[in-house]
């Protein structure tokens, strides 16, 4: 069988690095170009030594019309409000892009200028992209037919799939509020003194509480797939893990529940979803770090009107690469899971 050709776009950022892992391992696709703000072109396994014997290709310097040339689907992990100044010319040239910055996730262009400062130059292909989740109703479909796809971000993917089922079956109120722990690495690896080991290690902080630009990226897909205005009071924190996020989402019964209820209803609505796992109890970080696996765990109030969604990944796998890939799994029409069992 003819394998498709793939290239990373800023392939040394933490998720570039962990996509051409999960890439590596894929039987049915062949990486053709690798790229990044270096210089001049130098060996990737000379740059991540764990990838000696595994890959001989160069990162480059980024050059769209090479990347077109070499490659069938172009992956890019660049930092926000740069993607849309490539994606209208890989379009151009019939390219599949496959996005992870938020370029493409918020169709609103008022709200996407007041979270990343920047005006949205691509209306049209923002316009047709899909947003890339598929365990949402009918977006594997979608995504299927898509030639842009808005990959999730990390926190998003965390709690949409965290309070989704429940939104669908009017189970809950729409004022929700998330507790949501993430490693430093979904901050991208560029150097500061807040990401600095002595900063991190066994270290707890709250950041951009109410205000992160993730909200509005929750508050719309919910909208868009349930129909429901969400009131949601979100604020994430910095924990001094490797890898992972870890949200605790607390909601308000319309109807006095149970958690036995709630975890029945759950298995039912992601019974074919081969990515989230319905637990007994409450996740654990380290049963997902390093996995596309989302574990979803309940606990409900004595009074059964106050409930407990906790949803837990690995922020650069199911929150960023895995997903990415699992996504150009339903574009290609392999299995959601080739290449990341």
């Amino acid at each position: 069988m003819k394998k498709i050709k793939i290239a990373v776009i800023g392939a040394t950022g933490f998720t570039g690095e962990k996509l051409v892992e999960l890439l590596l391992g894929h039987n049915s696709v062949e990486l053709t170009y690798l790229s990044s703000r270096t210089p001049e072109p130098v060996k990737y396994c000379e740059m991540f030594p764990k990838f000696l014997n595994r890959t001989e290709l160069l990162c480059e310097p980024t050059d769209m019309k090479k990347a077109a040339k070499s490659a069938d689907i172009i992956f890019l992990s660049l930092p926000h409000t740069v993607s849309f100044g490539f994606v209208p010319y890989l379009i151009s040239q019939g390219k599949k892009i496959i996005d992870l910055s938020a370029d493409y996730r918020l169709k609103d262009t008022k709200i996407y200028k007041k979270y990343y400062k920047a005006e949205h130059t691509d209306k049209k292909n923002l316009n047709t992209a899909v947003y890339g989740m598929p365990e949402l109703c009918g977006y594997e479909e979608k995504i299927a037919k898509a030639d842009v796809i808005a990959n999730p971000g990390c926190y998003p993917t965390a709690v949409t799939l965290g309070v989704y089922p429940m939104f669908k079956n009017k189970l809950i109120e729409t004022d929700i509020i998330v507790d949501a722990k993430s490693s430093i690495t979904g901050a991208g690896r560029k150097a500061s003194l807040t990401n600095h080991y002595s900063n991190i290690a066994n270290n707890i902080w709250a950041y951009k509480p109410f205000l992160h630009q993730h909200v509005p990226e929750m508050t719309a897909v919910l909208k868009e797939t349930t129909g429901k205005d969400i009131n949601l009071n979100f604020v994430p924190q910095v924990i001094g893990v490797d890898a992972g996020i870890y949200a605790n989402i607390y909601v308000k019964f319309k109807n006095k529940t149970t958690a036995l209820n709630i975890k029945n209803i759950y298995k039912k609505f992601y019974k074919n979803k081969p990515f989230v796992r319905i637990l007994d109890g409450m996740p654990s970080l380290k049963n997902v770090v390093n996995t596309n696996f989302c574990d979803i765990g309940f606990a409900v109030s004595d009074d059964g009107k106050t409930g407990l969604v906790v949803s837990c990944i690995d922020n650069l796998i199911k929150g960023a690469a895995g997903t990415a890939v699992q996504n150009m799994n339903i574009m290609c029409g392999y299995s959601q899971t080739e290449g990341l069992l």
